[in-house]
C-alpha cells in the first residue's frame, strides 16, 4: 500500500457473496475504519446503518441477489462490493455489482413506500450526497458521501 496524499486516507475494498448474513461483516467493516479515523460513536453508528441499507438494496429478492433454488456450479455467485473512501472531510462509500448482473429493482427495498422498508429514505436522512447509477454497461452502484463535522479549533 502507498502513502495516501495529503487530506486522504487509505481506501479499503471489500468484496462479498450477495447474501443477506455477510453485511454484517460490511458493518464491522465500517466500525473498525471508522475508529481507526477516530470518529466519533455516533457518526460511526451513522455510516453502520448507511452501509447496511445499501447493501440491502442488492439484496432484494427481485434483484436476482437471492440464490437460485438449484445452483449451477459453473456460475459465479454473485457478489457485492462496497469501497470506502475516507478523506479528512468526508467519507465517500460505493456499494456496487462488479459483475454487473444484479440491479437495484424500482420495487426493491429501496423504494420507500415497499413492504419491505425504507432503505434509500434511510441512507438520503443519514449522508449530504447519494448518487444512485444504473445501466446495462455497469450494473448498479450506489454513491454516498457523508462530510465530517469540522474539528474544532483549539484555543491553546
Amino acid at each position: 500500500m502507498t502513502s495516501p496524499e495529503a487530506g486522504t486516507r487509505a481506501s479499503v475494498s471489500l468484496t462479498i457473496p450477495c447474501r443477506a448474513e455477510y453485511v454484517a461483516l460490511c458493518r464491522l467493516v465500517t466500525g473498525a475504519l471508522g475508529a481507526r479515523e477516530t470518529l466519533d460513536e455516533e457518526l460511526i453508528a451513522d455510516l453502520k446503518v448507511v452501509v447496511t441499507e445499501a447493501c440491502n438494496c442488492f439484496l432484494a429478492e427481485s434483484s436476482g441477489c437471492t440464490p437460485p433454488k438449484t445452483v449451477d456450479a459453473t456460475e459465479p455467485s454473485p457478489v457485492l462490493r462496497v469501497d470506502f473512501h475516507p478523506t479528512s472531510d468526508a467519507w465517500e462509500i460505493t456499494v456496487s455489482n462488479p459483475d454487473r448482473r444484479r440491479r437495484i429493482p424500482p420495487s426493491s427495498l429501496c423504494d420507500p413506500l415497499s413492504e419491505g422498508g425504507l432503505g434509500l429514505t434511510i441512507i438520503r436522512a443519514l449522508v449530504d450526497s447519494v448518487e444512485q447509477t444504473d445501466s446495462d454497461a455497469e450494473g448498479s452502484a450506489l454513491r454516498l458521501v457523508k462530510r465530517l463535522p469540522a474539528e474544532p479549533i483549539s484555543a491553546g
